[in-house]
């Protein structure tokens, strides 16, 4: 079959590989450049989503967790294993027994797939490994491991595993609308007929298919994430619960900086992706209650911002407990994917593959 991928990003990407790994003729279309918007812009992890555990979603961590190994074995030069500690002090509302017993579920859920253990720690052990903590209140921490990953190296393998299996990617060429038989509608004012279309364009998703009047029975939330890059040195990845809405941001060290996020902001497809000083304010403020030597604003140096397609739950709850799943639709020739992430991409693409042959 002769199949379109509308989206570069990395669901996009592997979901063409595994279409053309079943013996299709595939071709990407980016309106930019492909990896450049949201993939591009993500916390740098492969993980299974520990903080997912407390709304119960174990099947989507335990599903990601085994992903997470398949991303070692692709490109084990770029994925590094890391132990994230969650420090806990007396003022949070998690007890540090009901941390231990998450990332000991964490640990168990990975099975085969597991890197290590989690473990338990005194306040010594925490503040040899983490001095930038504040000693007070501090009772001890937990720890478990997770994959901080290269993300641009990781999409230049992808882009040439794709190339290598014969797949075609046109960057720089706008899609402005699809049909469920087969035509994809270029900005130029082309159309081009394709026995498959695949709309996977992340956060534009449903856009896409509201200008091409095609009704969908899915729903997104898009939240936009933001990070700051910080002149800062830890020694270790930490997890920080923030103390009045039990999020977590995390504080991750990237080469000689550290990498501080995310933020979660419900945004619509029109407004102008970027971060705010409200949301540098909420990281430096929130992230400076657990650190001896504060976070300022002179030691930012960069920032980024990009946005998380969430299928809308179906019932009122906050976006930090929707569930991250993804959805498949198929309307005729036309499938979409609603949702995905880094971690779930090469999953997420066999299930697409699977479904264009349908």
């Amino acid at each position: 079959m002769k199949v379109a991928v509308v989206g570069g990003g990395v669901n996009g990407i592997c979901s063409a590989i595994a279409i053309s790994e079943s013996g299709n003729s595939v071709t990407v279309f980016d309106s930019g450049k492909a990896f450049s918007e949201t993939s591009a812009k993500s916390s740098r992890m492969f993980h299974g989503g520990i903080r997912y555990l407390e709304q119960g979603h174990f099947s989507l961590v335990r599903e990601a967790l085994r992903e997470r190994k398949a991303w070692i074995d692709f490109c084990p030069d770029d994925t590094h294993p890391k132990r994230f500690f969650i420090p806990s002090y007396k003022f949070q509302s998690r007890s540090r027994i009901k941390l231990f017993l998450g990332v000991k579920l964490y640990a168990l859920l990975a099975g085969k797939y597991s890197l290590g253990k989690s473990l338990f720690h005194s306040k010594k052990y925490t503040l040899k490994h983490l001095p930038n903590l504040k000693e007070q209140d501090l009772l001890g921490s937990v720890s478990y491991l997770d994959v901080v990953f290269d993300d641009i190296a990781v999409s230049k393998k992808l882009i040439k595993k794709l190339k290598e299996i014969g797949g075609v990617i046109k960057e720089n060429v706008a899609v402005t609308r699809v049909s469920d038989m087969g035509k994809v509608y270029f900005s130029d004012g082309s159309v081009k007929k394709f026995d498959r279309v695949v709309n996977v364009t992340g956060p534009w998703s449903a856009e896409l298919l509201k200008k091409s009047k095609i009704h969908s029975g899915v729903e997104l939330d898009l939240i936009k994430g933001s990070h700051l890059i910080v002149d800062y040195k830890i020694n270790q990845p930490v997890v920080f619960q923030v103390v009045d809405d039990k999020r977590i941001i995390f504080l991750i060290p990237i080469g000689n900086y550290s990498l501080l996020g995310t933020t979660e902001v419900i945004q619509k497809i029109n407004e102008k992706t970027e971060v705010t000083c409200e949301e540098v304010e909420y990281l430096l403020n929130e992230v400076n209650k657990f650190l001896n030597w504060p976070i300022t604003k002179s030691n930012v140096i960069g920032s980024f911002a990009g946005l998380r397609p969430i299928v809308k739950a179906c019932d009122n709850r906050s976006v930090s407990k929707t569930s991250r799943e993804s959805k498949i639709e198929r309307i005729g020739n036309l499938v979409s994917v609603f949702g995905g992430k880094w971690t779930s991409a090469m999953t997420l693409g066999k299930k697409v593959s699977l479904e264009i042959l349908r």
